[in-house]
């Protein structure tokens, strides 16, 4: 999905934009997700995946295209480790 697909993505189904942070990462990974959990990756002109530098650099791209939240999802080898699934991860909702 390109990066200027996200706000067409979000109008017209239940999908949210999403940045996927993980500890100890300086990547952040840009796309949206669905209500099931499903991810789909922003990806440039190229074809590329995007790994973004930072949180803030995510929401700039996002707010380029007239978005103005983002759901934040950080994930940590720690809820491996301890069997957590996916819906335990640290998620929260951001406005800019």
């Amino acid at each position: 999905m390109q990066l200027s697909e996200i706000k067409s993505a979000i109008s017209q189904q239940a999908q949210h934009p999403t940045i996927i942070s993980y500890a100890d990462s300086n990547h952040y990974l840009l796309g949206i997700e669905d209500e099931q959990g499903n991810f789909k990756s922003a990806r440039d002109k190229t074809g590329k995946l995007m790994s973004l530098n930072s949180i803030t650099q995510a929401e700039e791209l996002l707010k380029q295209q007239g978005i103005h939240y983002a759901m934040i999802e950080i994930q940590t080898a720690y809820d491996e480790m301890i069997g957590n699934s996916s819906s335990h991860h640290c998620r929260y909702r951001v406005e800019f």
